[in-house]
């Protein structure tokens, strides 16, 4: 997984598809700032954002945002933005299964489209341990909110693991659901119609 999003987010992958950099923040990222400043949480995580489209919306929100990510590249690309944008976001290299942070230190994580990157054998482990580090790391009464791609697993997709609504509720087991929801989002090639679940929920 870290070896196809870091050639990904390469340089010359950058350089040669203009899609990446260009495609605006999805409409989870803002239903999500909307949720959390009705909400009252004001210090967020973004777990695996990137090249950072969406952290940028989080903070244009009115929002103080980290953003997290395994792949180098991602992040170089992510803050290089910054500058141009004359943001404030803090960018960590960081394993989302496995992160730096100190508990009960955000009022809210947002994750969008990490969970069904994990393909391999031990993926329920995987999904299991980021859903376990989110609850580490949220204070009381924090929010998560958490996309999926959606589909039926069976028809799969190459390097992508589709989630049915019952794997979705599965993989958050424990977690107060305020809200589920289908949704055609726009994914990190600008395409239209990516199917996602979208999820918010409460600790």
């Amino acid at each position: 997984m870290l070896t196809r999003w870091d050639e990904w987010y390469s340089r010359e992958n950058l350089s040669a598809d203009e899609r990446i950099l260009a495609t605006p923040a999805s409409t989870s990222a803002e239903l999500a700032a909307v949720e959390f400043r009705l909400r009252g949480k004001q210090r967020i995580l973004d777990i695996a954002c990137g090249v950072g489209r969406d952290t940028f919306c989080l903070e244009a929100a009115g929002l103080s945002v980290i953003g997290t990510d395994v792949s180098m590249n991602g992040l170089l690309a992510a803050t290089q933005k910054r500058l141009k944008l004359d943001a404030t976001v803090e960018f960590i290299n960081a394993d989302a299964r496995y992160l730096p942070f100190y508990h009960y230190c955000f009022d809210g994580i947002y994750c969008f489209g990490l969970l069904h990157e994990f393909t391999h054998q031990e993926k329920d482990e995987d999904v299991r341990r980021v859903i376990s580090e989110a609850g580490r790391l949220l204070r009381r009464e924090g929010i998560l909110i958490l996309t999926v791609a959606a589909g039926e697993p069976e028809a799969g997709l190459p390097q992508v693991q589709l989630f049915s609504r019952q794997m979705f509720e599965q993989a958050t087991a424990g977690w107060h659901a305020l809200e589920i929801k289908h949704l055609d989002d726009v994914g990190c090639t600008n395409r239209t119609d990516y199917h996602i679940w979208y999820g918010v929920f409460e600790k």
